[in-house]
């Protein structure tokens, strides 16, 4: 197999995902009729997925699942799957909820796809990331307007099966074509041994909460769209279409800034620390699509704003592309499932809370975007001063 196709199964492993995760808000008038769910209840399973988003890379730190990267990938096809299987023959809406909760755990491969760009693009590996998890993005378009129209001419039940027989078919086939070798390795006795040590220093907390702010909005933001631009005389799917088309965009411009910058030329210190500044311009790119966002009086300017405020998304890629620069190899696919897992506690509250504020008025979501983004900036540029793990063994 050649790296390329990897990349390639990569991509498409998390498009079909994600188009998954996306099918409920496309579809929640479809669904809300079948199963007389209040727009409160559609809005709680809408985003309640990215709760199960935290406990993905929970699960990568069990024991059993730790080094066998192909049962990662397996727990996150088969979680996302067999929900779109039961989805449609049930109308409790806890039970819904908790079905959602599950399909978030599709992140689990992301630790696996972020090693594999590390060690198979080593010059472009912030560009590789960004293309695998422009599938979340592309995944979203799929699920927003191909699947949405697919529903009208075979119901939205049949379109729910028909994915999920897609994503159990994709998900064995990974297993089975991609060898042993493209996946993470084991590490050794000794450099196991010390994993807790080098995973419980500072500068792993810190870049793990970089992500945290990021990941709040982009998850919570795109479930939530369609109520938030309704609340402002603004279409839904063309408001979610637009924000997915620039989350895909800004996900591949952190790669080209990097390769702007000749980010293939540095090593180290020196290739963390423009990273980190590409992460922080981001950021700082969100803020002012907010604060577009706030001074909104036409649809073109609402629309604008979101194309900004989707640079948040840029962070995923620069975020991802730091465990085989600041760890060991050895210990890079186990670093990021910690740090997803930092990053990702933001997945506990920020359904909560965005819901919450969400429900009391649209600009309340932008201000909580604002300062998100300006948190998220802030504790990027603190993390360049620190010391990276592999700097201190």
């Amino acid at each position: 197999m050649k790296r390329y196709t990897l990349l390639i199964l990569d991509l498409l492993f998390m498009t079909a995902n994600f188009t998954a995760l996306t099918l409920f808000s496309s579809l929640k008038d479809f669904i809300a009729e079948t199963h007389g769910l209040s727009e409160a209840e559609l809005r709680w399973a809408a985003s309640s997925f990215t709760i199960g988003i935290f406990f993905a890379f929970l699960i990568g730190h069990a024991k059993y699942v730790e080094f066998r990267p192909k049962l990662s990938i397996l727990i996150a096809g088969l979680s996302v799957s067999i929900p779109q299987f039961l989805i449609p023959f049930t109308g409790n809406p806890f039970i819904i909820v908790i079905l959602r909760v599950i399909q978030g755990l599709a992140m689990t491969a992301i630790p696996v796809f972020s090693y594999q760009a590390g060690i198979f693009y080593p010059r472009l590996r912030t560009l590789a990331i960004g293309i695998i998890v422009s599938g979340i993005f592309i995944g979203g378009l799929t699920g927003s307007i191909v699947c949405f129209e697919v529903a009208k001419y075979i119901g939205w039940i049949g379109t729910y099966l028909a994915l999920g027989a897609v994503m159990i078919t994709l998900t064995l086939t990974y297993i089975v074509i991609v060898p042993n070798e493209f996946m993470p390795q084991a590490p050794r006795y000794e450099v196991s041994v010390k994993a807790v040590e080098v995973l419980r220093q500072k500068f792993t907390i810190i870049w793990g909460f970089t992500f945290f702010p990021g990941l709040w909005v982009v998850f919570t933001l795109a479930p939530l769209i369609h109520f938030i631009s309704e609340e402002v005389n603004i279409p839904g799917e063309l408001a979610s279409s637009v924000l997915e088309a620039s989350y895909i965009f800004w996900s591949l411009a952190s790669g080209l800034i990097a390769v702007l910058f000749k980010a293939h030329k540095l090593k180290g210190r020196n290739l963390f620390e423009l990273i980190a500044k590409v992460q922080t311009l981001q950021y700082l790119i969100a803020v002012v699509g907010a604060i577009t966002a706030l001074m909104s009086r036409s649809p073109p300017t609402f629309y604008a704003s979101l194309i900004l405020i989707a640079a948040v998304q840029g962070t995923a890629p620069t975020f991802w592309s730091i465990p085989t620069i600041a760890y060991p190899k050895e210990l890079a696919s186990r670093a990021g499932y910690t740090l997803g897992l930092i990053s990702n506690s933001s997945a506990l509250i920020g359904p909560l809370v965005t819901t919450m504020i969400s429900i009391m008025g649209a600009v309340n979501v932008i201000l909580l975007t604002i300062a998100l983004a300006i948190t998220g900036a802030l504790l990027t540029l603190y993390s360049i001063r620190l010391k990276m793990p592999i700097e201190l063994t």
